[in-house]
């Protein structure tokens, strides 16, 4: 009678199953790596638009039109400095005023043809459009002479960037907002 002992796993067949789970699992790493860097990158864009809503509140609502004003045209640094970081993330803004006059501010005030309703034969206007001239246009400064030479309006351009922890500012990870500013006098 033989007797035939059990033999163990061989380094070969121990060699094969290592190779198959790691040709499963290196993958799964990969894509696991890859949402990780997706995340963190739509979390800094995030933030980003929070910081520029904030900073657009404030050039809106909170600085006073004298100090919009100043140095108008000119690039000025946002409020939170550059490089201002948030979970090790970086981001950096800029905003420029462009200020309009009262005398470039012209509007359009339609003029209307009014008749007498009863001398229509329906009783309605059979030629609507015909109820329109050419209109008037006049400058705000036109409308309140007496503040002809200050701003009425601005335009605020504000540009954000930011880069994750291991990257660096590029074109693709800005955007700007735009916004228009009206300015009325108390009385």
């Amino acid at each position: 009678m033989i007797i035939r002992q059990n033999a163990g796993v061989t380094l070969a067949e121990l060699m094969i199953a290592v190779g198959i789970l790691a040709f499963v699992i290196v993958p799964i790493f990969g894509l696991l790596q890859y949402s990780n860097r997706g995340t963190r990158e739509q979390d800094a864009e995030g933030i980003a638009a929070n910081l520029a809503k904030e900073e657009m509140n404030r050039l809106m609502y909170v600085i006073t039109r004298e100090n919009l004003l100043l140095g108008a045209g000119a690039v000025h640094e946002w409020s939170f400095g550059a490089d201002y970081d948030i979970k090790g993330n970086k981001f950096s803004g800029e905003y420029t005023v462009y200020p309009f006059t009262s005398n470039e501010l012209a509007f359009a005030i339609p003029k209307f043809i009014f008749h007498d309703p009863q001398t229509c034969s329906s009783g309605v206007e059979s030629n609507p459009g015909g109820t329109l001239n050419t209109p008037d246009t006049m400058t705000i400064a036109e409308v309140y002479p007496d503040t002809a030479g200050e701003c009425r309006l601005a335009d605020i351009r504000l540009v954000i960037r930011w880069r994750v922890a291991t990257g660096e500012y590029n074109d693709v990870n800005q955007f700007e907002l735009l916004a228009r500013r009206a300015f009325v006098d108390k009385e």
